[in-house]
């Protein structure tokens, strides 16, 4: 009993000792961190409690206050001659930084929710003419639907500051931030430059479907208003351009990088390159983001602190081999280091990375010590204050989170007393005498081993570390990503020096630079290929729904506070006693369905644009899809449908019904298979024979998933759960007209209602169906063909009564005449693209209840 006690008060004092020896090693962490507190206090906390206004002037006077009670404080110390602050002392500086965080976040919000433009905007994209000035480099993507006959294959996006907006005739001052996509390309825009655009004006979007990140949210964080939507080139006006050397050398230079990154690498490596060199993102398709994510090595798209050494350590050689003296070579070193950080953009990572190295070369001219973990707490200080809205960007997260993680478990262990230190020592001194009595070759054979060990345990640690995180914002598990990373750094290595080296030779000789061009091609092939291969080894990933936040905190904080515990065998047994009981535990929860009541059908139509997915429950566990596709959908994307998916805890499949062959019905199929099981997959008489070259790629992916395919025709049933299917269209003989007309129409009947599924019926296909047995008065509906008014849905209306009419659209389905034609029956009528998901629900006595998700949104999951 006696020993217990005094167990329990040796751990308290240990822990009292950590917090004093971070106090004094690393100051600056518990500052950083009571910065990200006030920024989390006011923005999830106090936001709602009080208006914007008087939350500002309580941060700024408890800020005001607790200086003034810390200066007493420390003059109080300093006259009494203790050596250091005291634990009050040490409180009231935590509150006073939780102050400045609180403060920080209120006047990002103020400034934000001032800018004019947002008054301007509705519900409806609207058509305006705008003036404003370039606030950073062009970047370029591909259009979504490049591929049609006459459309400019580029898309040019730029940052706008907002100046003037035309209303009526005239111009009047407006402020705000836009981001601006012209179709087309513009290189010739440079920030400084003052255009003139006319475009399609449109506020940031919510999150229309379950589980979808809230686009709001993002924009915030990125300072942006709204969006402008730019039909042509011939919509740019040039007006003047501004002094602004630095800003558009930057751009010339990064522009310059970008264009002969594409010419010398090719198409299947060139966006690749420009995302690893330049960090311009926009380029890389969802493919190969998918196949990045999977193997644990997205970090690739996003320029950080492994890039930035990268150059910094090319730039050291170079300037070893010019044999230049110590100052102007730290001074070298620290231009190309913050001259490399504006051409890609300046991102969280990058300045990160930026900040490190300044304080490294800082702390090598003054010849002095550097605490790595003070530095990045210095860097987390300074973005924080910066822009206190990054502290919500899962980017930045895992950017710090990685790093801090190297430090960590890369360091000596400073837990041992000296004499332990000193004896370790002694051992691997003698260990290296005896390593040096071996042979040459035995040596750099065991040096090499020893430090891919050591690779792998670091890739490792960052795996398991950044594990809740990932998993929580991505849907996935990459175990692979242990030996992926690994095996990736060299050739990381060897891309991104002949990349530079490309750019830097292109200005010069471009002979020279395309050898470079050549090695970089050559080297990104080999990362694809790497992380094909990783992709498609059995159990290398999974998805699956993500666990509860609360959970996700949980394992932070838990894993935090096991660091101030004595360090030793107990500690490390905690951790990985945690780890490994918190994945167990947070696989039960993210996979524990959304229940529903017994006798009761669920259908949730995916708000996919202009398209149609609905996923049809008749259980917790069974689950039908009903199409899964949108228009524009080249990259056989399946967001949204996933999402809504795996916020319902689905990871399997009953069936997938595909009504016909046009793609924004089926084209998000690929990303389905990848991400979920599926029974089988059930399509009209000969649709996968088809002779569209969109079906190539599903029945690829229906292949390599190894599902079967069923056709189903007028007359069969399907046994979904305890119910029956109906199958109402196409006849077995297809009819005469357009794969529209031979949609798949399916009938399911509960409690005396019908739901009913028409694809993209149209006529001759409307007659077929109107002579079918007629449904009972008061059933579902989705309107056929997104409601379009060139087929005349008010046949199929009186034919079905529904008392529940959805229109799955995209815009053109807001039209009033669309809502007008829908309800000549006395039909409810509820459309996607207004009212985002929406989830209609029949229980066993035929009752119906109808939400829309951005106006009643619904819980997610029993624990989420």
């Amino acid at each position: 009993m006696l020993g217990a006690q005094n167990s329990r008060v040796t751990e308290i004092h240990w822990i009292t000792r950590s917090m004093d020896s971070l106090w004094l090693r690393s100051p600056l962490a518990p500052v950083a961190a009571a910065c990200i507190t006030g920024v989390f206090a006011d923005a999830v906390v106090c936001r709602g409690l009080l208006s914007p206004q008087l939350w500002f002037m309580a941060w700024t006077s408890l800020g005001i206050g607790l200086c003034i009670g810390v200066g007493l404080r420390l003059g109080l110390v300093r006259s009494v001659g203790q050596p250091q602050a005291s634990g009050l002392t040490r409180v009231m500086i935590g509150l006073l930084f939780v102050a400045v965080g609180g403060t920080a976040q209120r006047l990002s919000d103020l400034r934000y929710d001032r800018a004019a433009i947002i008054s301007l905007l509705s519900d409806v994209p609207q058509p305006v003419v705008v003036e404003g000035i370039i606030e950073q480099p062009n970047s370029l993507r591909r259009h979504a639907f490049s591929h049609r006959r006459g459309q400019d294959p580029w898309q040019t996006l730029i940052g706008l500051k907002l100046s003037q907006i035309r209303v009526g005739q005239d111009f009047r001052a407006c402020d705000g931030r836009l981001r601006v996509t012209i179709n087309g390309r513009c290189d010739q825009l440079t920030p400084g430059d003052s255009i003139r655009l006319l475009g399609t004006l449109s506020g940031p979007s919510a999150a229309s479907n379950p589980g979808m990140v809230d686009l709001r949210e993002v924009d915030r964080r990125r300072n942006i208003h709204a969006q402008l939507e730019v039909a042509s080139i011939d919509h740019v006006e040039l007006l003047h351009r501004e002094r602004a050397f630095f800003s558009r050398m930057v751009a010339m230079l990064a522009t310059h990088g970008r264009n002969q990154l594409l010419r010398a690498t090719g198409p299947q490596t060139g966006p690749l390159a420009v995302a690893l060199v330049v960090g311009q993102r926009d380029l890389v398709d969802n493919t190969t983001r998918d196949l990045l994510l999977v193997t644990g090595t997205a970090h690739l798209l996003s320029v950080s602190g492994l890039h930035l050494a990268i150059v910094v350590l090319l730039t050291h050689w170079i300037t070893i081999l010019l044999r230049l003296p110590a100052v102007p070579k730290l001074l070298t070193v620290l231009v190309v280091c913050l001259l490399y950080t504006a051409i890609t953009g300046a991102r969280p990572p990058v300045l990160r990375a930026a900040v490190l190295v300044g304080f490294l070369l800082l702390a090598n001219w003054m010849r002095r010590p550097i605490q790595p973990l003070n530095t990045l707490s210095l860097a987390a200080i300074l973005l924080t204050l910066l822009n206190p809205e990054l502290v919500f960007s899962i980017g930045v997260h895992l950017s710090f989170l990685a790093v801090a993680t190297l430090l960590i478990c890369g360091q000596r262990d400073s837990g041992q007393t000296t004499a332990v230190q000193e004896t370790l020592d002694r051992e691997r001194q003698l260990a290296a005498l005896v390593n040096a009595e071996q042979p040459r070759l035995r040596r750099v054979t065991g040096a090499l081993l020893s430090r891919f060990l050591k690779l792998f345990w670091l890739s490792g640690c960052v795996a398991v570390i950044t594990l809740p995180l990932v998993w929580y914002h991505f849907h996935v598990i990459p175990l692979i990503s242990v030996v992926s990373n690994v095996l990736l750094a060299p050739l990381l290595f060897v891309a991104l020096a002949s990349g530079i080296a490309l750019i830097i030779t292109g200005w010069v000789w471009w002979p020279l630079a395309t050898c470079f061009g050549l090695t970089c091609h050559v080297a990104l092939l080999t990362i694809r290929w790497v992380i094909e291969t990783s992709a498609q080894i059995p159990c290398s990933h999974f998805w699956l729904p993500s666990p509860p936040g609360w959970w996700v905190a949980g394992f932070y904080l838990i894993i935090a506070g096991s660091f101030l515990l004595r360090r030793g065998y107990r500690a490390s047994t905690l951790r990985y006693v945690w780890i490994a009981s918190w994945i167990t535990s947070a696989m039960l929860l993210a996979m524990q369905p959304t229940p529903l009541n017994k006798g009761t059908l669920e259908a949730t139509f995916v708000d996919v644009g202009h398209g149609t997915s609905v996923v049809i429950r008749l259980s917790p566990t069974d689950v039908w899809l009903y199409d899964c596709g949108r228009l524009g959908n080249d990259h056989h994307s399946s967001r949204g449908i996933d999402s809504t998916l795996w916020s319902l805890g689905v990871t399997h499949l009953r069936g997938i019904f595909l009504s016909h062959a046009d793609a924004d019905h089926f084209n998000a199929l690929p990303g389905l298979l990848r991400r979920f099981t599926v029974d089988e997959i059930m399509t009209p008489p000969g649709m996968l024979q088809e002779d569209e070259s969109a079906l190539e790629a599903i029945t690829r992916a229906i292949d390599v998933a190894e599902v079967p395919v069923r056709e189903l025709s007028a007359g069969m049933t399907v046994r979904c759960g305890g119910k029956r299917l109906d199958i109402l269209h196409p006849p077995a003989k297809r009819i005469a007209g357009s794969d529209n007309a031979n949609s798949l129409v399916i009938r399911m009947d509960v409690a005396g209602r019908s739901l009913i599924l028409p694809g993209d019926l149209e006529e001759p296909g409307i007659a077929y169906l109107i002579n079918q047995p007629r449904p009972a008065v008061g059933g579902l509906l989705m309107a056929p063909h997104h409601g379009s008014l060139t087929v005349d849905a008010r046949i199929v209306l009186h034919w079905a009564r529904p008392r529940e009419t959805v229109v799955s659209g995209g815009r053109r389905a807001r039209r009033p005449e669309v809502v007008e034609m829908l309800r000549a029956t006395g039909s409810n009528v509820h459309l996607t693209t207004t009212n985002g998901a929406i989830r209609i629900r029949v229980d066993h006595r035929g009752k119906i209840e109808t939400r829309c998700w951005l106006n009643s949104p619904w819980q997610t999951g029993p624990l989420r």
